[in-house]
């Protein structure tokens, strides 16, 4: 006779891990449809996470890889978040249960008398290294050995020829003199949107949660207030992956105004700010 099944009793630790999730998510403005397709994971495995209906997920395995791509793509700590997960689910039995199937339902390994082994005395140091590595090391060697070699050659050839045209030059200008003239100097000119760092300053005029990546690095995640300012730098870009409150945030790239991002509340994603945007911004007309 069958037994019966044992009522589902939801975990504190598991509901507060899903709805920690579904709170972070809110924070950001971020729909899980979005996620879904940003991650290629179903919404409905998604929704499962957040209500922690075990039920409806699949083995805990895919489930982790799950938990990994939706932490990441909110910029929380991936890692830390699959651990959560772990302890969360170390109480539920419906995840032990399936632990213990898998184990029983793979075949024993062979197993093979142990022999005694006899005691032997350690070698040295030096004959337990590979000689692979011996080799490969000496070629190194030999390899910076020559490129040092070519190197000072080169330059002492370049040297030699270089004192024999100056001295043909000498010899050529007291034979037939020739007025020299210097040449004019020409201006440096240099591109500020090309050259030098980029550095971007935010200003918040109202409260608004910021998530910011410089050069592909999270350089700022976090809820910024009113009042606030901060300055950030980058050689390439920078990214916004969320702007909470579009109204409430001011920017200046490099001393060029940002124009405003939008409407107080308004949420946005994805906004690039790099040499390209500061090239078409001082190439464009400024307002009276």
């Amino acid at each position: 006779m069958p037994e019966p099944e044992s009522p589902s009793v939801p975990h504190s630790e598991l509901a507060s891990f899903g709805e920690e999730l579904r709170r972070e998510r809110e924070i950001r403005g971020i729909s899980l449809k979005e996620i879904a397709d940003a991650t290629k994971i179903s919404k409905r495995f998604l929704e499962a996470i957040e209500r922690n209906d075990h039920r409806t997920l699949p083995a805990p395995v895919f489930t982790r890889g799950f938990v990994r791509e939706y932490a990441r793509y909110l910029g929380l700590n991936a890692e830390d978040m699959v651990n959560r997960y772990n302890f969360a689910a170390a109480g539920d039995d419906r995840i032990e249960k399936s632990i213990h199937l898998d184990r029983l339902t793979q075949p024993p390994s062979p197993t093979k008398p142990v022999k005694a082994l006899k005691p032997r005395g350690i070698p040295p140091a030096y004959a337990r290294i590979d000689r692979n590595i011996v080799v490969t090391v000496l070629i190194v060697i030999a390899l910076v050995s020559v490129a040092v070699w070519a190197m000072r050659n080169r330059r002492e050839a370049i040297a030699h020829i270089d004192g024999t045209e100056a001295h043909d030059t000498v010899a050529a200008t007291a034979t037939h003199p020739v007025a020299l003239t210097a040449a004019p100097p020409v201006a440096a000119t240099a591109n500020p949107a090309t050259a030098g760092t980029l550095r971007l300053v935010v200003a918040l005029d109202d409260d608004s949660w910021v998530s910011l990546d410089a050069d592909g690095k999270s350089v700022y995640n976090d809820e910024m207030h009113r009042g606030d300012k901060r300055t950030f730098e980058a050689k390439d870009h920078f990214r916004f992956r969320t702007i909470g409150n579009a109204g409430g945030v001011s920017l200046i790239l490099n001393d060029v105004k940002v124009p405003s991002l939008g409407r107080a509340g308004q949420v946005l994603h994805d906004r690039v700010f790099d040499r390209t945007w500061l090239e078409k911004a001082g190439a464009a007309p400024s307002n009276p």
